[in-house]
């Protein structure tokens, strides 16, 4: 079976800015997205599926591998053993209304 979560109003942060901030706002912006998640989407699974993860952002367009902390973050919240997934898939947009992820669970 497949899934598709919306999420709204993320916060916009690249992973250079997250990697050199202080622990406490790492904390706090890890905490943000799965908040926003589990108000999105409840779903928890094994593991075993391609994840697609849609960026929409407003303003300039980041660079995909700029997302994977998002990936890393929402992966945990889902999956209970995230070992077992094959394939994660970003994609970012630019000039978006509003900031946002579309999470894409391919099953198997």
């Amino acid at each position: 079976m497949n899934y598709e979560i919306i999420i709204k109003d993320i916060p916009k942060l690249s992973f250079n800015v997250y990697n050199s901030a202080h622990w406490s706002k790492k904390t706090r912006f890890k905490h943000t997205l799965q908040v926003l998640l589990l108000s999105a989407s409840r779903l928890k699974l094994e593991g075993g599926y391609s994840l697609k993860f849609d960026f929409y952002f407003k303003g300039r367009k980041m660079d995909s591998v700029n997302t994977f902390h998002y990936c890393k973050i929402f992966e945990d919240v889902i999956f209970k053993e995230d070992k077992e997934n094959r394939q994660i898939c970003t994609e970012t947009h630019k000039d978006s209304k509003e900031n946002k992820v579309i999470i894409k669970i391919i099953d198997k």
